[in-house]
């Protein structure tokens, strides 16, 4: 396809009439629209997918209709068009697509005016015949058409915005458009052209329902047999291809749970040591708990030891200097000693006379005994008093070491307690772990369980396709034998031989086509990228980007400038692809299409933008740069000389832009 002119009428700020012709010079493929922010750059963008679909992609619900000829409208109580044409090629062909949409006033001046809007645009097109003559495509046929040139679901990809595309990965199921640009399409009509025999529309149901089975009921309840189970084997197959599709989708969320978990590498480290220091917390409270219930029950149990310390301490000072028990004797008292002095004789045999040694002994010792002395009380007063002033020495200092150890646990769970809030702190930052381990293993059971459905649904159909092979084998023994139904037989047999065929090479040519894809997106991705990673494309033709520097490939994070990078690669492997197809017999229906980019610069640093437009102009038959000036500063180095037209999109005002061709000298 080659875009030849894009004309514009009063769309949004390109108030009248503006006309770009873009460049068609092979060696200077590429058409410059250079404009400054909100001078209508992306207008021209969406104006390309308005015409093409009837809708466009823009941030705000303004109107399409120009704000001055908005207001002209009203006043002037007149209908006002938009329109936007296109001028292209496709496969030789010429075409002219045409949209427009009406404005109109109602209301009255005593209610006032307001403009209306119709809700269906008008779209014509337009061909030109080989005679050189014009003719048109039927109203009810053009949207066909227009999808038959260029997908709507692949248009996001032709029709680059860098700042609404976002990332490629996200993007809905494309994979019968790729087909179609690849030229797959004629392999999968050919299939639904030559159908089954339960399909009376296609080949083999015609010829099927063309059998004479009259006499036959074998032969019928066989067919009726047979095509019944075919019915089955395709709601079977649509159910496994939906059930797979749900896995796609489950899967898909499991990847990004585990690159999510992946990338939580500190929060998970922070849970570690949150978990370590809870641990530590309870054992010290435990711990606390212990110490507290000993030191109550050991003062419950010896308050008197406790309370008793210092009174012990001042008994015993103020008992230390003096000396009444320096000869008394345990037990003994005054009476006991009046009783030895009247018997005349001591427990030791010395014989006690008056005035004599050991009367004087005796008499003397009274003075220490009760009740002359209290000397005996107070010096077994004081030996009971050192035992108790010991024993309450040790339990004081136990307990005071004790209380301590208590105060010390406090402190250390004081402490622990801040370290905890700081990593819930922390924590709070990031998402939870456990939240999206919890999510993954729900995700991996639903896949499990999809799985076993699968498992079930290809047991029966293995049962369904043994019921169509045994009563085909029926049907085929006991139809009547007529010279009409040896024929159709016959041609039955040989569309069943093409179908197998066709079938078999579509498969092939897939999965040939989607390695080819991807080895030619990571070859421009290479060419792009400066770092080392690589993309991948799964079944549905969608993009993934890897990293290469472990020792497993796992998904990463991307950047705006990445995206980027990775976007373009997928774009130009899918366009180099396409013009190789057009090599090919059997892909004849491939086709090489422009890209036209807006702001295709803006998220890349400038060595991505050199290597980009190095790599562009070489893959596209035709670019077009609608770009600020400042971004095409980084790339005109390497692109100037393929510049076949260009222009300037002249802001007159918020409202109002102008197209302007720059004349080269």
């Amino acid at each position: 396809m080659i875009i030849k002119k894009l004309s514009l009428h009063n769309f949004r700020q390109f108030q009248g009439d503006h006309v770009i012709e873009f460049s068609t010079d092979e060696s200077q493929n590429i058409t410059l629209i250079l404009g400054d922010n909100t001078s209508g750059k992306t207008t021209l963008l969406q104006s390309f997918l308005w015409c093409f679909y009837g809708a466009a992609n823009f941030k705000s619900k303004d109107s399409l209709l120009s704000s001055f000829v908005a207001q002209q409208t009203l006043f002037n109580k007149e209908d006002a068009d938009i329109k936007v044409a296109i001028e292209l090629e496709h496969q030789g062909i010429d075409y002219t697509i045409e949209r427009s949409l009406t404005h109109y006033v109602t209301g009255s001046e005593s209610k006032g005016f307001e403009l209306k809007t119709n809700t269906i645009s008008k779209v014509e097109m337009l061909y030109k015949t080989k005679s050189g003559g014009t003719d048109k495509i039927p109203p009810h046929q053009i949207q066909n058409k227009i999808n038959e040139i260029l997908p709507e679901d692949l248009a996001i990809y032709f029709l680059y915005d860098t700042e609404r595309f976002g990332n490629i990965t996200s993007k809905a199921d494309v994979t019968n458009s790729v087909k179609g640009i690849l030229g797959l399409t004629v392999l999968d009509n050919m299939i639904k052209h030559l159908g089954s025999a339960s399909k009376s529309r296609s080949v083999l149901g015609q010829l099927n329902s063309n059998l004479n089975l009259e006499g036959n009921k074998k032969a019928a309840e066989a067919y009726k047999e047979f095509t019944e189970a075919e019915e089955k084997r395709e709601l079977i197959q649509e159910r496994i291809a939906q059930k797979n599709k749900e896995i796609e989708a489950y899967q898909k969320a499991a990847n990004a749970k585990k690159d999510i978990l992946r990338s939580l590498e500190k929060t998970a480290q922070l849970q570690a040591d949150k978990d370590k220091k809870l641990k530590l917390y309870n054992f010290e409270k435990n711990a606390l708990n212990d110490a507290q219930t000993q030191f109550y029950n050991a003062f419950k149990n010896n308050t008197h030891l406790f309370l008793g310390f210092s009174l012990f301490q001042k008994a015993l000072n103020e008992l230390t200097n003096t000396d009444f028990d320096k000869t008394s004797i345990r037990d003994m008292n005054a009476n006991s000693i009046k009783d030895i002095i009247e018997r005349g004789i001591c427990v030791c045999g010395t014989k006690i006379e008056n005035e004599s040694e050991a009367y004087k002994h005796l008499t003397d010792e009274m003075r220490y005994l009760p009740p002359e002395s209290i000397g005996t009380i107070v010096k077994y007063f004081k030996e009971k008093l050192n035992m108790s002033l010991n024993t309450s020495s040790s339990f004081y200092s136990q307990l005071e070491n004790s209380y301590k150890n208590i105060l010390a646990s406090v402190q250390r769970l004081s402490e622990l307690e801040d370290e905890i809030q700081y990593l819930n702190d922390e924590l709070e930052k990031y998402d939870s772990v456990d939240k999206h381990q919890e999510v993954l293993l729900e995700l991996e059971a639903k896949i499990a369980t999809i799985n076993k459905d699968i498992a079930h649904l290809n047991q029966e159909l293995g049962i369904i396709q043994k019921t169509i092979k045994d009563n085909k084998d029926i049907y085929a023994k006991n139809i009547q034998t007529s010279d009409r139904n040896n024929e159709l037989l016959g041609y039955i047999g040989y569309a069943e031989e093409i179908l197998n065929w066709v079938t078999s090479h579509r498969d092939n040519r897939e999965k040939e086509i989607k390695e080819q894809l991807e080895d030619k997106v990571n070859t421009y991705f290479s060419k792009m990228y400066h770092g080392n990673r690589k993309v991948t494309i799964d079944k549905n033709f969608r993009v993934n980007l890897v990293t290469t520097d472990l020792t497993e490939d796992i998904h990463t994070d991307e950047s705006q400038g990445l995206e980027t990078v990775k976007n373009f690669a997928f774009i130009s492997g899918l366009v180099d692809l396409a013009k190789e197809k057009l090599k090919n017999a059997y892909e004849k229906d491939a086709e090489s299409y422009p890209l036209i980019l807006d702001a295709p610069f803006s998220n890349a640093d400038e060595k991505h933008v050199k290597n980009i437009s190095e790599v562009l102009p070489n893959v596209a038959n035709q670019l077009i740069f609608i770009i600020m000036a400042k971004d095409w500063n980084y790339a005109e180095k390497s692109l100037s000389n393929k510049v076949g037209k260009e222009y300037y999109l002249d802001k007159q005002s918020e409202i109002s832009t102008k197209i302007k061709e720059v004349n080269k000298i």
